[in-house]
């Protein structure tokens, strides 16, 4: 229920009743009757600011900005950050409502500057043009969360940050709707004595807000700390953030947005300005997400954070297959060591493919040079015929707590790629003690001549809770065009993975049949997607080994995905399922194949198609292709995607693409894990 506002004397009393009776009372009182007393007309010019005209009460929504610096706001004013949006509007220092332009805060006069109010505001005005966002700026630099409680008192402002930000939302809240709290701050309480008890006083500080100002559910959104190479987290930083970055799990229509990849102005505490109209954006997506209707809802809320692992073209050799898998830290609060692994092409040759190398994402998020594995070097198998290992995608195996890699086998003779060979799928273990992989092994298939060719690579597999791997392989007789697509079902035990059986065969007459599979389950199902040389293809499973009739990838409206000649995999959270891909009719025609730019999509698992409304660009294009990518889960919180930019035809580097290594990040919101018990 909302507060309902009341006269001056109502107000007075309703001051009264909620703060204990002393000499801050009798001020506080004093003060908020002396204001409501005011000829306070919001529609009425004042001083410099121009007029302001307020909607209706229910169009009002307003929302409360408070913590302490990094709230308020350290970043460089410009021009820009002075121009104010028609509809956002920000509660002055003398309680009058004025456009909103920076500084929006007034804690600390000399060094107030841009925050995350302004961007956050636009953002979420430009979701309902019949609405107007009201700024209530309460936050106090340098303020600990003691002084958010009634009577506390903050030196640094000579400010009573609680009960001024009591009273600017008593006097707010009589012309609009309180929509939602924005919460920054921490820095001061990451001490010892201060870390171990902030995530107590957090829970009860955010109870608090609800309850004094009757909103029972009002969203309660957290920032997170500044993350800066220069200033490195200690043991109490990381409890605080932990406080914060724990409460979807345990308060109801809370989040916690994250700081990755910003950047700070110099001091290696505040945020430079980009960098907080960047965060006021996270805080909006966090907002829709925490508000949007979930029966109307289509698309389950994730932030794109993209980045590069490694760039340089030499105009000979590019990186391809770059894809990742983590091994967990012991401590289970820390970021898990990411492997990837990726491997040269020769670009004067078709699919000549060179040793293995793997780069790591260290303690510090940095990725180490590429190395070169040796037990991956070519091997001499006859005369001007060698073998290696190609398509490689690792994955940690939770019952073994091994890192598998399964890749598999290609021949070349004279460095072309034998046309009728023999393939199988190769497997290797990764030992996190020296952190090289081991060498390579061979699975055993059954003694039919269709499996003299049949290999695992470029695969999504799905491991059993029981430690048994469903594989997806494809296969065929080695002089026959045509493939298969089946899943098998393999026994892995640290070391070794044996095949047991396989499901049903799936294949079309269509061109190369059916290949490159991936498999995934979702919500007691599993679901196939398999590549075409005309479109992508779908299936489902009950059982995970015998699935449907494979059907062609549609939107939802029913029109063609144009996905068509190359791999598609999945990215599963427990709220939704998504596919990534590439299509054409993207304004990509100079593409080789149309394999850029990389999509991700949300998957109607009943019916069966992607939800067109959900679309999202994961990686734009630049002229290279981005076909062959991996995903890998890092947490539940994070999924990511890697791919590399595959520099053929020649020439391709014109439309600007340098053979970067990305690496997309996936950021979740978790709203309703308190509710899942996750």
């Amino acid at each position: 229920m909302n507060f309902k506002p009341r006269g001056p004397g109502m107000l007075s009393c309703f001051l009264l009743g909620r703060f204990n009776v002393n000499s801050r009372l009798l001020t506080t009182c004093a003060t908020v009757t002396a204001i409501s007393l005011l000829t306070f007309c919001p529609r009425t010019a004042y001083g410099q600011q121009k007029e302001v005209s307020l909607p209706d009460k229910s169009k009002f929504h307003m929302f409360l900005l408070v913590g302490q610096s990094n709230m308020a706001g350290r970043g460089q004013v410009t021009d820009e950050d002075r121009q104010p949006h028609p509809r956002v509007v920000v509660l002055t220092k003398q309680g009058k409502w004025a456009p909103a332009v920076d500084p929006l805060h007034f804690d600390k006069p000399g060094v107030v500057g841009v925050g995350v109010g302004k961007s956050f505001g636009i953002r979420i005005a430009a979701e309902d043009p019949e609405i107007t966002i009201g700024l209530i700026p309460c936050a106090a630099g340098g303020s600990p969360i003691a002084s958010w409680e009634p009577g506390g008192y903050h030196g640094q402002t000579k400010s009573h940050p609680w009960d001024d930000a009591m009273d600017r939302a008593a006097i707010a809240m009589k012309d609009g709707t309180l929509k939602g709290i924005l919460w920054h701050q921490g820095e001061s309480d990451a001490k010892e004595g201060l870390s171990a008890s902030y995530e107590n006083k957090l829970h009860v500080m955010i109870h608090r807000f609800r309850t004094e100002l009757q909103v029972v559910n009002i969203p309660f959104i957290a920032g997170q700390l500044g993350q800066f190479q220069e200033r490195p987290w200690n043991d109490f930083k990381r409890q605080v953030d932990m406080a914060q970055r724990r409460l979807p799990n345990q308060i109801a229509n809370t989040a916690f947005v994250d700081s990755d990849g910003l950047s700070h102005k110099g001091d290696q505490v505040h945020f430079d300005a980009t960098s907080y109209r960047r965060m006021g954006l996270r805080y909006a997506e966090a907002y829709l997400h925490l508000t949007k209707d979930p029966d109307s809802a289509k698309d389950l809320w994730f932030r794109i954070e993209r980045t590069v692992a490694h760039r340089g073209f030499d105009g000979k050799m590019c990186w391809v297959h770059a894809r990742a898998g983590i091994v967990p830290n012991k401590d289970r609060l820390e970021q898990p060591l990411v492997v990837m692994t990726m491997q040269k092409l020769l670009l004067s040759g078709s699919d000549v493919f060179y040793a293995l190398n793997q780069t790591l994402n260290d303690a510090n998020g940095q990725w180490t040079p590429p190395l070169e594995n040796r037990n991956f070097d070519r091997q001499l198998i006859g005369d001007n015929r060698e073998m290696t290992i190609c398509d490689f995608t690792p994955k940690w195996h939770v019952k073994t707590r091994k890192l598998l890699g399964i890749g598999h086998t290609v021949v070349y003779q004279d460095n072309r790629v034998m046309h009728v060979r023999p393939r199988a799928t190769a497997f290797a273990v990764f030992n996190s003690s020296t952190n090289s992989w081991g060498k390579w092994r061979v699975l055993t298939m059954p003694s039919a001549a269709r499996f003299k060719n049949a290999g695992a690579g470029s695969v999504q597999r799905y491991d059993l809770p029981n430690g048994e791997i469903l594989l997806p392989i494809y296969f065929k007789e080695p002089s026959k065009k045509q493939y298969a697509t089946t899943v098998l079902r393999c026994r892995f035990d640290g070391e070794e993975m044996k095949y047991i059986e396989h499901g049903n065969e799936l294949t079309i007459a269509v061109k190369r049949g059916l290949y490159e599979p991936s498999v995934t389950k979702f919500q007691g199902r599993y679901y196939l997607t398999m590549r075409n040389d005309d479109a992508g293809y779908a299936a489902v499973s009950d059982n995970g080994l015998d699935y449907s009739k494979p059907r062609k990838w549609t939107f939802d409206d029913g029109t063609s995905l144009g996905n068509y000649n190359t791999q598609q995999h999945w990215v599963t959270h427990r709220d939704g399922l998504y596919l990534v891909y590439t299509r054409k009719d993207a304004d990509n025609d100079h593409v080789f194949r149309h394999r850029a730019p990389l999509f991700i999509a949300r998957v109607d698992p009943q019916a069966l198609q992607i939800i067109r409304s959900t679309e999202k660009i994961l990686v734009p294009e630049a002229g290279a292709r981005l076909g062959n990518f991996g995903v890998v889960k890092i947490n539940r919180d994070e999924t990511w995607v890697t791919v590399t930019e595959w520099m053929q035809p020649a020439g391709v580097e014109k439309y600007g693409s340098d053979n970067r290594v990305h690496v997309v990040k996936l950021h979740w919101n978790r709203l309703n894990d308190h509710q899942q018990g996750n």
